[in-house]
């Protein structure tokens, strides 16, 4: 079974027309909030569900908590 690369491409399309017709600066103003809560002890949720409303895409939502938290590391030893 191959993959049809098609569908990869019209996704593509339709985030990249999400992005330039949503407000950006409303992105921008909710990933930022989502940062400085991250850094403290809130309850994320609301930050999360705010940039999801702006059209924050799950790549940057995810970056901006990666930044904050990191990423997980597996130890080297398995057993």
């Amino acid at each position: 079974m191959t993959a049809d690369l098609s569908v990869a491409e019209r996704q593509i399309a339709r985030v990249n027309e999400m992005k330039a017709h949503r407000d950006q600066h409303a992105v921008d103003a909710s990933l930022k909030a989502l940062k400085e809560a991250a850094n403290g002890e809130a309850n994320l949720m609301p930050y999360l569900i705010d940039a999801v409303k702006t059209y924050a895409t799950l790549g940057e939502i995810c970056g901006v908590l990666r930044e904050v938290f990191g990423e997980y590391q597996q130890g080297g030893n398995l057993f």
